[in-house]
Protein backbone atom coordinates (compact mmCIF):
# COMPACT_ATOMS: atom_id res chain seq x y z
CA UNK A 1 0.00 0.00 0.00
CA UNK A 2 2.76 2.43 0.95
CA UNK A 3 4.34 1.55 -2.55
CA UNK A 4 1.19 2.72 -4.62
CA UNK A 5 0.71 5.76 -2.43
CA UNK A 6 4.37 6.69 -3.07
CA UNK A 7 3.53 5.77 -6.84
CA UNK A 8 0.47 7.83 -6.89
CA UNK A 9 2.42 10.73 -5.07
CA UNK A 10 5.35 10.53 -7.63
CA UNK A 11 2.73 10.88 -10.56
CA UNK A 12 0.96 13.93 -9.01
CA UNK A 13 4.41 15.39 -8.92
CA UNK A 14 5.14 15.56 -12.19
CA UNK A 15 1.58 16.01 -13.29
CA UNK A 16 2.43 19.22 -11.45
CA UNK A 17 5.10 19.90 -13.04
CA UNK A 18 4.12 19.41 -16.73
CA UNK A 19 1.63 22.15 -17.28
CA UNK A 20 3.85 23.32 -20.12
CA UNK A 21 6.42 22.68 -22.66
CA UNK A 22 9.15 24.79 -23.58
CA UNK A 23 10.16 24.01 -27.67
CA UNK A 24 12.29 25.34 -29.62
CA UNK A 25 10.95 26.95 -32.89
CA UNK A 26 13.58 28.57 -36.00
CA UNK A 27 10.45 30.61 -37.76
CA UNK A 28 13.65 31.89 -40.20
CA UNK A 29 17.22 32.42 -40.51
CA UNK A 30 17.03 35.44 -38.53
CA UNK A 31 14.28 34.42 -35.61
CA UNK A 32 15.24 31.44 -33.44
CA UNK A 33 13.34 31.57 -30.11
CA UNK A 34 11.10 29.54 -27.82
CA UNK A 35 7.37 28.49 -27.69
CA UNK A 36 5.64 27.86 -24.64
CA UNK A 37 2.68 25.51 -24.86
CA UNK A 38 0.12 25.02 -21.64
CA UNK A 39 -0.41 21.48 -21.12
CA UNK A 40 -4.13 22.30 -22.35
CA UNK A 41 -5.45 23.24 -26.06
CA UNK A 42 -5.36 27.42 -26.24
CA UNK A 43 -6.11 29.83 -28.46
CA UNK A 44 -4.37 32.23 -27.30
CA UNK A 45 -1.04 33.15 -27.45
CA UNK A 46 1.54 36.46 -26.20
CA UNK A 47 4.56 37.16 -28.43
CA UNK A 48 7.31 38.25 -25.60
CA UNK A 49 9.87 40.70 -26.87
CA UNK A 50 13.20 41.36 -25.11
CA UNK A 51 14.65 44.75 -24.33
CA UNK A 52 18.22 46.28 -25.46
CA UNK A 53 21.40 45.47 -25.89
CA UNK A 54 22.57 41.97 -25.51
CA UNK A 55 19.28 40.87 -23.56
CA UNK A 56 18.40 37.31 -24.99
CA UNK A 57 14.51 35.56 -24.82
CA UNK A 58 15.29 34.55 -21.57
CA UNK A 59 15.89 38.09 -20.30
CA UNK A 60 19.46 37.33 -19.50
CA UNK A 61 22.41 39.23 -20.38
CA UNK A 62 26.15 38.45 -20.12
CA UNK A 63 25.97 40.85 -16.29
CA UNK A 64 23.11 39.42 -14.83
CA UNK A 65 21.53 36.29 -15.57
CA UNK A 66 17.87 36.74 -14.30
CA UNK A 67 15.13 34.60 -16.71
CA UNK A 68 12.59 36.99 -16.13
CA UNK A 69 11.40 36.81 -19.53
CA UNK A 70 11.56 32.78 -19.27
CA UNK A 71 9.69 32.74 -15.88
CA UNK A 72 6.83 35.12 -17.42
CA UNK A 73 6.15 32.62 -20.07
CA UNK A 74 6.12 29.82 -17.26
CA UNK A 75 3.47 31.54 -15.73
CA UNK A 76 1.57 32.33 -18.65
CA UNK A 77 1.67 29.11 -19.63
CA UNK A 78 -0.22 27.75 -15.96
CA UNK A 79 -2.70 30.13 -16.82
CA UNK A 80 -3.31 28.62 -19.92
CA UNK A 81 -1.77 31.51 -22.65
CA UNK A 82 0.86 29.99 -25.04
CA UNK A 83 3.84 32.29 -25.57
CA UNK A 84 6.34 32.50 -28.21
CA UNK A 85 9.82 34.51 -27.12
CA UNK A 86 12.77 34.92 -29.37
CA UNK A 87 16.67 36.28 -29.81
CA UNK A 88 17.70 39.50 -31.41
CA UNK A 89 19.30 38.30 -34.44
CA UNK A 90 22.37 40.26 -33.07
CA UNK A 91 22.84 37.15 -31.39
CA UNK A 92 23.51 35.45 -34.51
CA UNK A 93 26.17 38.04 -36.34
CA UNK A 94 29.09 35.67 -37.12
CA UNK A 95 26.91 32.48 -37.76
CA UNK A 96 24.71 35.14 -40.42
CA UNK A 97 27.87 36.84 -41.54
CA UNK A 98 26.87 40.56 -40.71
CA UNK A 99 28.08 43.48 -38.46
CA UNK A 100 26.28 45.39 -35.66
CA UNK A 101 27.17 48.21 -38.23
CA UNK A 102 24.92 46.66 -40.89
CA UNK A 103 22.21 46.82 -38.29
CA UNK A 104 18.83 48.45 -38.05
CA UNK A 105 16.28 49.68 -35.56
CA UNK A 106 14.21 47.71 -38.58
CA UNK A 107 15.56 44.88 -38.60
CA UNK A 108 14.17 44.13 -35.23
CA UNK A 109 10.55 45.30 -36.21
CA UNK A 110 10.75 42.99 -39.04
CA UNK A 111 11.79 40.24 -36.90
CA UNK A 112 8.87 40.85 -34.47
CA UNK A 113 6.33 41.12 -37.30
CA UNK A 114 7.49 37.72 -38.47
CA UNK A 115 7.57 36.24 -35.32
CA UNK A 116 3.63 37.40 -34.69
CA UNK A 117 2.29 36.14 -38.38
CA UNK A 118 3.92 33.28 -37.65
CA UNK A 119 2.25 32.59 -34.54
CA UNK A 120 -0.94 33.49 -36.17
CA UNK A 121 -0.43 31.91 -40.26
CA UNK A 122 1.49 29.07 -38.82
CA UNK A 123 0.65 28.09 -35.63
CA UNK A 124 -3.24 29.18 -36.03
CA UNK A 125 -3.38 31.69 -32.86
CA UNK A 126 -6.96 33.66 -32.90
CA UNK A 127 -6.00 35.57 -30.12
CA UNK A 128 -2.48 37.14 -29.86
CA UNK A 129 -1.35 39.52 -27.41
CA UNK A 130 2.00 41.33 -27.80
CA UNK A 131 4.33 42.20 -24.84
CA UNK A 132 7.11 44.24 -25.31
CA UNK A 133 9.68 44.69 -22.23
CA UNK A 134 11.82 47.98 -22.19
CA UNK A 135 13.08 48.73 -25.60
CA UNK A 136 10.89 46.15 -26.52
CA UNK A 137 7.84 47.58 -25.88
CA UNK A 138 8.53 50.09 -28.69
CA UNK A 139 9.26 47.26 -31.30
CA UNK A 140 6.04 45.38 -29.90
CA UNK A 141 3.88 48.63 -30.02
CA UNK A 142 5.13 49.09 -33.96
CA UNK A 143 4.45 45.46 -34.97
CA UNK A 144 1.37 45.16 -33.10
CA UNK A 145 -0.36 47.84 -34.87
CA UNK A 146 -3.50 45.89 -37.49
CA UNK A 147 -1.88 42.82 -36.62
CA UNK A 148 -2.42 42.04 -32.89
CA UNK A 149 -5.98 41.54 -30.49
CA UNK A 150 -3.78 43.60 -27.94
CA UNK A 151 -0.79 45.21 -26.53
CA UNK A 152 1.22 45.19 -23.19
CA UNK A 153 4.23 47.91 -22.20
CA UNK A 154 6.48 46.41 -19.72
CA UNK A 155 8.48 49.19 -18.48
CA UNK A 156 8.56 50.87 -22.03
CA UNK A 157 9.76 54.29 -22.94
CA UNK A 158 7.60 57.08 -23.49
CA UNK A 159 10.26 59.78 -25.31
CA UNK A 160 11.80 59.04 -28.26
CA UNK A 161 15.19 57.45 -27.74
CA UNK A 162 17.95 60.46 -27.64
CA UNK A 163 15.65 62.44 -24.67
CA UNK A 164 15.74 59.05 -22.64
CA UNK A 165 19.69 59.10 -23.26
CA UNK A 166 20.22 62.69 -23.05
CA UNK A 167 18.26 62.84 -19.60
CA UNK A 168 20.09 59.61 -18.12
CA UNK A 169 23.68 60.86 -19.18
CA UNK A 170 23.01 64.38 -17.98
CA UNK A 171 21.74 62.84 -14.33
CA UNK A 172 25.59 61.67 -14.06
CA UNK A 173 27.32 64.67 -15.87
CA UNK A 174 25.59 67.92 -17.35
CA UNK A 175 28.83 68.39 -19.48
CA UNK A 176 28.54 64.99 -21.28
CA UNK A 177 24.63 65.61 -21.54
CA UNK A 178 25.33 68.84 -23.39
CA UNK A 179 27.85 66.45 -25.78
CA UNK A 180 25.17 64.08 -25.81
CA UNK A 181 22.89 66.45 -27.24
CA UNK A 182 25.26 67.56 -29.97
CA UNK A 183 26.12 63.73 -31.20
CA UNK A 184 22.50 63.41 -32.07
CA UNK A 185 22.39 66.69 -34.20
CA UNK A 186 25.38 65.19 -35.74
CA UNK A 187 23.68 62.25 -36.06
CA UNK A 188 20.20 63.49 -37.83
CA UNK A 189 22.32 66.03 -39.78
CA UNK A 190 24.99 64.27 -41.14
CA UNK A 191 24.49 60.69 -40.75
CA UNK A 192 28.36 60.57 -38.47
CA UNK A 193 29.41 62.10 -35.52
CA UNK A 194 32.78 63.84 -36.02
CA UNK A 195 34.73 62.75 -33.28
CA UNK A 196 33.70 60.42 -30.42
CA UNK A 197 34.85 61.44 -26.72
CA UNK A 198 36.29 58.83 -25.11
CA UNK A 199 33.87 58.46 -22.55
CA UNK A 200 30.80 58.41 -24.41
CA UNK A 201 32.39 56.08 -27.10
CA UNK A 202 30.52 52.53 -25.48
CA UNK A 203 27.26 54.63 -26.62
CA UNK A 204 28.23 56.03 -29.89
CA UNK A 205 31.10 53.95 -31.23
CA UNK A 206 30.95 54.53 -35.11
CA UNK A 207 29.65 50.70 -35.33
CA UNK A 208 26.62 51.70 -33.84
CA UNK A 209 25.45 55.16 -35.03
CA UNK A 210 23.34 53.62 -37.95
CA UNK A 211 21.52 51.76 -35.15
CA UNK A 212 20.70 54.52 -32.89
CA UNK A 213 19.80 57.13 -35.60
CA UNK A 214 16.86 54.09 -37.13
CA UNK A 215 16.11 54.17 -33.22
CA UNK A 216 15.67 57.33 -32.75
CA UNK A 217 13.01 58.10 -35.45
CA UNK A 218 10.40 56.42 -33.78
CA UNK A 219 8.05 57.95 -30.69
CA UNK A 220 7.00 55.63 -28.18
CA UNK A 221 3.88 58.05 -27.46
CA UNK A 222 3.27 58.49 -31.62
CA UNK A 223 3.44 55.15 -32.11
CA UNK A 224 1.12 53.72 -29.46
CA UNK A 225 -1.23 56.26 -30.71
CA UNK A 226 -1.57 54.18 -33.38
CA UNK A 227 -3.09 51.29 -31.92
CA UNK A 228 -6.94 50.70 -31.74
CA UNK A 229 -6.66 47.78 -29.28
CA UNK A 230 -7.01 47.19 -25.37
CA UNK A 231 -3.43 48.59 -23.81
CA UNK A 232 -1.62 48.02 -20.66
CA UNK A 233 0.47 49.37 -19.40
CA UNK A 234 2.87 48.35 -16.43
CA UNK A 235 5.71 49.99 -14.33
CA UNK A 236 7.51 49.38 -11.25
CA UNK A 237 7.96 52.19 -8.82
CA UNK A 238 11.68 50.77 -7.87
CA UNK A 239 12.54 50.82 -11.85
CA UNK A 240 15.70 53.34 -11.88
CA UNK A 241 16.03 52.61 -15.70
CA UNK A 242 12.54 53.19 -16.77
CA UNK A 243 10.49 55.33 -14.31
CA UNK A 244 6.59 55.64 -13.24
CA UNK A 245 6.82 59.42 -15.37
CA UNK A 246 7.51 56.45 -18.58
CA UNK A 247 4.34 54.81 -17.83
CA UNK A 248 2.32 58.14 -16.76
CA UNK A 249 3.76 59.62 -20.20
CA UNK A 250 2.52 56.64 -22.08
CA UNK A 251 -1.52 56.24 -20.74
CA UNK A 252 -0.96 60.24 -21.04
CA UNK A 253 -2.24 59.66 -24.92
CA UNK A 254 -4.05 56.45 -24.81
CA UNK A 255 -7.17 57.62 -22.28
CA UNK A 256 -8.72 53.99 -21.91
CA UNK A 257 -5.07 52.38 -21.74
CA UNK A 258 -5.14 50.54 -18.49
CA UNK A 259 -1.98 51.53 -16.35
CA UNK A 260 -0.66 49.06 -13.57
CA UNK A 261 2.12 50.81 -11.16
CA UNK A 262 3.23 47.68 -9.37
CA UNK A 263 5.07 48.47 -5.99
CA UNK A 264 8.52 47.50 -5.21
CA UNK A 265 9.26 46.24 -8.87
CA UNK A 266 12.51 46.91 -10.92
CA UNK A 267 13.50 46.79 -14.35
CA UNK A 268 13.69 43.15 -14.63
CA UNK A 269 10.09 42.22 -13.23
CA UNK A 270 11.37 41.20 -9.69
CA UNK A 271 10.07 42.73 -6.63
CA UNK A 272 12.72 44.00 -4.45
CA UNK A 273 10.67 43.56 -1.24
CA UNK A 274 9.75 39.92 -1.93
CA UNK A 275 12.19 36.80 -1.42
CA UNK A 276 10.62 33.85 -3.36
CA UNK A 277 12.82 31.52 -5.07
CA UNK A 278 12.40 29.35 -7.31
CA UNK A 279 13.88 26.02 -7.38
CA UNK A 280 17.61 27.25 -9.28
CA UNK A 281 17.32 29.80 -6.17
CA UNK A 282 16.50 32.94 -8.43
CA UNK A 283 14.16 35.50 -7.32
CA UNK A 284 10.53 35.34 -8.96
CA UNK A 285 8.81 37.56 -11.12
CA UNK A 286 6.92 40.07 -8.97
CA UNK A 287 4.02 38.39 -7.91
CA UNK A 288 1.28 40.59 -8.87
CA UNK A 289 3.02 40.74 -12.64
CA UNK A 290 1.65 37.47 -13.86
CA UNK A 291 -2.21 37.59 -12.75
CA UNK A 292 -2.47 41.19 -13.88
CA UNK A 293 -1.48 40.19 -17.12
CA UNK A 294 -3.31 36.91 -17.24
CA UNK A 295 -6.54 38.87 -16.37
CA UNK A 296 -5.75 41.45 -19.04
CA UNK A 297 -5.57 38.96 -21.85
CA UNK A 298 -8.14 36.42 -20.67
CA UNK A 299 -10.29 39.40 -21.02
CA UNK A 300 -9.77 40.42 -24.30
Amino acid sequence: MKKILLILSILNINFCFAQFEDKEIKINKYVHGTLCQPSETTETAALIIAGSGPTDRDGNNPMLQNHSLEMLAHGLAENNIASYRYDKRIFRMQELQFTEADLSFDNFIEDAITALQYLKDSLHYNKIVVIGHSQGSLVGMIAAKDRASGFISLAGPSEKMSTKLIEQISNQSAAYGDTTKVYFQQLHEKDTIEKVNPFLMSIFRPSVQHFIKTWDKYEPKKELKKLDIPILIVNGNKDIQINVHDAEGLKSVVSDAELLLLENMNHILKSEAETKKNEEGELIVHPDLIPALTKFIQEL
